[in-house]
């Protein structure tokens, strides 16, 4: 079998380490064989690396030759006898004694320490430590349990009062709401009707002005015609005394009493002829003088008094239907 260079070479290069130079040659033949190297390559890389080389190695190549070479590593390992176990004397016994007792004793502290006393049985006084903490614990739940339906009991109340005091304010906004509507409304009707009454005043205001003022004209013009009339009564009645102020042997001639009678029936019969108000100056005394000579006849101060009583009525219903 031919000398696989590569590996002799590594397998030197691997002997010259000082690491290996250390180790036995047995230790090195063995790491070769199991890397499937020859017994030659294995001397090869031992003299390569200046590693001497066993005696049984050499004459085990030269007197077997090369068939040898056919045979695995591993049945070569397999003849080398096993390594005899080491003896134990006396006091490798004890130490590996003391160590289990350690340990032992330790295990059975923990145990005892943490372990027991959660599977021990309870003691008589601590099933009353733990009866009365229970019973503690169960009066203080009853306790809370109580105080709880207290609270909810106050709360209840206190929601009640305030839904009765919410429903009597909503109850009363609502009557507020509804008083203000209706007041809103009576103010917009008072509103609308002062509106017509301003708007009624303001169509009335001008007619009122035009029928005052019609019915001045009126009485201006029945004023005048009257004061036209009282100038035409009292020149007829100045005309007697002017008459008899005249010699009698003067010629002058009286007015007739047809045309007396007739301007007294032309004259409206509304005011008083022999009121002091509607006479002039001077008027009274003249009439005194001739009072004997000249009077008013009976059926014109009758149509006088008449025309007076119409008249003031008038008044009063023109003072009426202003107001």
């Amino acid at each position: 079998m031919a000398v696989r260079e590569d590996l002799v070479a590594s397998a030197a290069q691997f002997l010259q380490d000082p690491s290996v130079a250390s180790s036995t040659v047995e230790n090195k033949i063995q790491f070769l064989r199991s890397k499937n190297l020859s017994q030659e390559e294995i001397n090869i890389a031992l003299a390569r690396s200046g590693s001497p080389a066993p005696a049984g190695a050499v004459q085990y190549t030269s007197t077997t030759g090369p068939p040898q070479q056919y045979y695995s590593p591993y049945a070569q390992q397999a003849w080398q006898p096993p390594p005899a176990a080491p003896r134990r004397d006396w006091r490798d016994w004890f130490i590996m004694a003391t160590v289990v007792s350690g340990v032992g004793y330790g295990l059975y502290s923990l145990s005892k320490r943490y372990v027991y006393p959660l599977i021990a049985p309870p003691t008589p006084e601590r099933l009353e430590q733990d009866k009365k903490s229970i019973e503690e614990q169960f009066d203080k739940a009853f306790a809370l349990v109580e105080q709880l339906a207290k609270d909810t009991e106050a709360l209840k109340d206190a929601e009640k009062q305030r839904t009765e005091r919410l429903d009597t304010t909503i109850s009363e906004l609502e009557t507020v709401m509804s008083d203000l509507k209706s007041a809103n409304r009576r103010r917009e009707d008072d509103a609308q009707r002062i509106r017509e009454e301003v708007q009624a005043l303001k169509d009335a205001v001008p007619k009122a002005m035009e029928n005052q003022k019609a019915l001045t004209d009126n009485r201006l013009s029945e004023i005048n015609t009257e004061l036209t009339s009282l100038k035409t009564l009292v020149s007829q009645r100045m005309a007697p005394t002017t008459v008899e102020s005249v010699p009698e042997g003067s010629s002058t001639p009286t007015p007739p009493a047809a045309a007396t009678a007739s301007s007294s029936a032309n004259e409206p019969p509304k005011h008083l002829t022999q009121s002091s108000f509607n006479r002039p100056p001077g008027f009274s005394s003249s009439s005194s003088s001739s009072s004997a000579k000249a009077s008013i006849p009976a059926w014109q101060m009758a149509a006088a008094q008449s025309g007076k009583s119409t008249a003031s009525e008038g008044s009063d219903k023109e003072a009426g239907a202003n107001t």
